[in-house]
């Protein structure tokens, strides 16, 4: 399954930060007039973010259990793992600083957020399949068809498989994101253990490392635009397809679009619109350089960075994706005259968004 590879790769990044970390923290200790870090961390902010991502995590943990989200796994690990970074902010000692531990803190705060950006790009996917009746039932035989937990067939269309609201393959959304996702990752641990064993005796180090993390963190906000426009273009979709077929149209919501669609388009936006913002701070932090004015006041750390990332996954433990998924599905195959078979398909109690094998 694609969300294990994918788990394994973020798995996979992070045991190399903590071998990075553990070779350079090897190397002696520096000091805050020649180190990275140009401030000493706060103790209280820290622990509330740690605390916050924390509950966040368990909060997305529970969510996945009751309702069998095996896919949104990503999620609740890249929580836990920016809860590990702040909780570890606090040990370092800036004028005696163990590169050891400040360069696992700084790539799990800086780089674990990742895994949040993946958790948006599979649930797209999953939500054309479920405001698309008619994707995923061409499927005629045991090729195209798999097994759901009660035994019956399901169709599961192919890579391939188009849909009228998305003019990219849903199927193929969140890898292909994804592997920009990852890649960009990896950029960004290899950047950080590099800033880490820069100080005044290297700092052409921290200038690469700063010039790889900026290089990183805009192609990863890049990429989360263009994906926030793939979503846009097929809420417009959505709402012409609406508005051309009044039987189509639902009650409640905005644009005929139906309650369970609108909250959830509205959460993608929220999400979308605190990741972008984090995305800028980072670019703008990384464009002053390693003295920079941001990447020196911790302050900025917490309201441009932490702030808006809890935020933006915060929203999705008020209003968990596949309940939404499954209420908007079985709306849309209802209104769906044209094929009365359909909902014969989905008739069992498993959610659309877990048997699709999306990402």
């Amino acid at each position: 399954m694609f969300t294990h590879k994918i788990l394994g790769a973020f798995l996979l990044a992070s045991l190399l930060e903590l071998t990075l970390a553990q070779e350079t923290g090897k190397k002696g200790e520096i000091n805050m007039d020649n180190g990275p870090l140009a401030y000493q961390p706060s103790i209280a902010g820290n622990i509330i973010f740690g605390i916050l991502y924390f509950v966040l995590g368990v909060a997305f943990s529970y969510h996945i259990h009751v309702h069998r989200s095996r896919w949104a796994i990503c999620l609740p690990a890249g929580a836990i793992a920016s809860a590990v970074g702040f909780f570890m902010r606090p040990i370092i000692d800036a004028d005696d600083l163990q590169l050891g531990p400040f360069i696992a803190s700084n790539i799990l705060v800086i780089a674990s957020p990742s895994a949040f950006l993946a958790f948006n790009y599979m649930l797209y996917g999953r939500f054309i399949t479920a405001i698309d009746p008619k994707f995923g039932n061409v499927a005629t035989n045991a090729s195209t068809t798999i097994l759901a937990e009660d035994g019956t067939k399901q169709p599961k269309g192919s890579l391939r498989e188009s849909s009228k609201f998305s003019f990219i393959p849903p199927l193929i959304v969140g890898r292909i994101f994804i592997i920009s996702d990852i890649s960009t990752f990896m950029v960004q641990v290899v950047a950080g253990s590099m800033q880490g064993q820069a100080g005044d005796d290297n700092p052409e180090l921290a200038n690469i490392g700063d010039k790889l993390f900026l290089a990183a963190v805009s192609v990863q906000g890049l990429s989360y635009c263009l994906f926030t426009l793939l979503l846009t273009v097929a809420l417009m979709r959505l709402v012409v397809d609406r508005r051309s077929n009044k039987s189509h149209a639902l009650e409640g919501g905005m644009l005929g679009l139906g309650k369970q669609t609108t909250f959830i388009a509205v959460g993608f936006y929220i999400s979308s619109l605190f990741i972008i913002l984090r995305s800028v701070y980072r670019v703008v932090e990384y464009t002053q350089g390693h003295q920079g004015y941001l990447i020196s006041h911790e302050v900025y750390l917490f309201i441009l960075d932490a702030a808006p990332l809890v935020l933006a996954i915060g929203i999705w433990s008020f209003i968990w994706p596949t309940i939404l998924l499954d209420r908007i599905a079985s709306e849309t195959r209802a209104l769906d005259s044209s094929q009365p078979n359909t909902s014969s398909v989905h008739h069992n109690n498993n959610s659309r968004s877990d048997w699709v094998p999306l990402v």
